[in-house]
């Protein structure tokens, strides 16, 4: 039984909990228009995406593969900003990239003319 409370305990002062936390990336979907949207491509800005400080990832793409990564070098005071693009609209979606995400990689399927295929997988860490 002692035990048991002492476990509880760590649980609450770690802030552990039975549930993982949910991975940071660009929702798969986003309705639009009353119309589901696939994930397609995302951006990273360093500051606010309307100063136009897009951010370039390494790029290692060869067709058919799609392969990019963004490595972030934060500056004090600017934000990293996402934003998820999505096939059929013009409408995305923003997140502020938390700080202690290091970088992302997007990989999936482009075209020979470099036009992505389907819904590529974003994995930030």
């Amino acid at each position: 039984m002692r035990t048991a409370a002492i476990l509880a305990a760590l649980v609450v002062l770690t802030g552990a909990s039975g549930a993982a936390a949910a991975p940071f990336s660009c929702p798969a979907t986003l309705d639009a228009g009353g119309q589901p949207h696939k994930f397609k491509y995302v951006s990273f800005f360093d500051g606010d995406p309307a100063d136009l400080a897009d951010l370039a990832p390494d790029d290692r793409s060869t067709s058919p593969k799609l392969d990019q990564t963004w490595r972030f070098e934060r500056q004090q005071g600017r934000p990293i900003v996402m934003v998820c693009r999505y096939h059929g609209t013009q409408e995305t979606v923003r997140k502020d990239v938390p700080a202690s995400i290091k970088e992302c990689r997007l990989e999936g399927t482009i075209d020979d003319k470099g036009e992505i295929q389907g819904s590529p997988k974003l994995t930030c860490k």
